[in-house]
């Protein structure tokens, strides 16, 4: 009767957030009580060990600290230089469309869109799944969306989101670039993209 009422698959919702909401509160007793034991154990010992081992506790956490930042500093080093050379096609491609008069006209589904075209945007785009941070595969998907149905300041201010999103990903900061600042370096005309 309640299935009719509510409807399947929102009954296991329900059921599923009432579980999660028991299991979460069986976890807060169970650090609450362990918390309590420790303190408990802990007023047993002298102020010195107390003291010491409060200390190396804090060590213990720095040095895991410092263990996982620099352990995800280093994965991040090692990625860079394929990032990069993935973003160099981005560059190639976006100084081709900006030099090439007829570039403006090619629809990358159409059939007059030239093969070494086609080739670069498909190694760019595997390139992106690969490497490119989720920031830098929005911005990639916004212009795949928009550059063949807006206008020219569109597809700007659409290659402007990647270009800022590609800087954010290599650690550059974008702090004080306007929507459009980055992409004015291409222009011939920077007031082509004032937003």
């Amino acid at each position: 009767m309640l299935e009719i009422w509510i409807g399947g698959a929102a009954l296991r919702k329900v059921i599923r957030v009432i579980l999660a909401f028991l299991l979460l509160l069986a976890f807060g007793a169970a650090v609450w009580f362990g918390v309590g034991a420790l303190f408990d154990l802990i007023k047993g010992f002298g102020k010195e060990a107390v003291t010491a081992s409060i200390t190396a506790l804090f060590g213990l956490f720095g040095i895991l600290y410092a263990q996982w930042h620099s352990k995800a500093k280093e994965i991040s080093d090692s990625h860079r230089p394929a990032k990069i050379e993935v973003y160099e096609t981005f560059f190639d491609i976006v100084e081709r469309f900006m030099t090439e008069e007829k570039a403006a006209e090619f629809d990358p589904e159409g059939d007059e869109f030239p093969d070494d075209f086609r080739e670069q945007f498909m190694k760019l785009s595997r390139g992106m799944i690969i490497w490119a941070s989720p920031q830098v595969i929005r911005a990639w998907s916004g212009f795949r969306e928009n550059s063949g149905t807006g206008s020219a300041k569109d597809t700007l201010l659409a290659v402007d989101a990647v270009l800022q999103a590609i800087r954010a990903d290599l650690g550059n900061s974008n702090w004080g670039l306007s929507r459009g600042d980055v992409v004015k370096v291409y222009l011939k005309n920077p007031r082509e993209v004032d937003v």
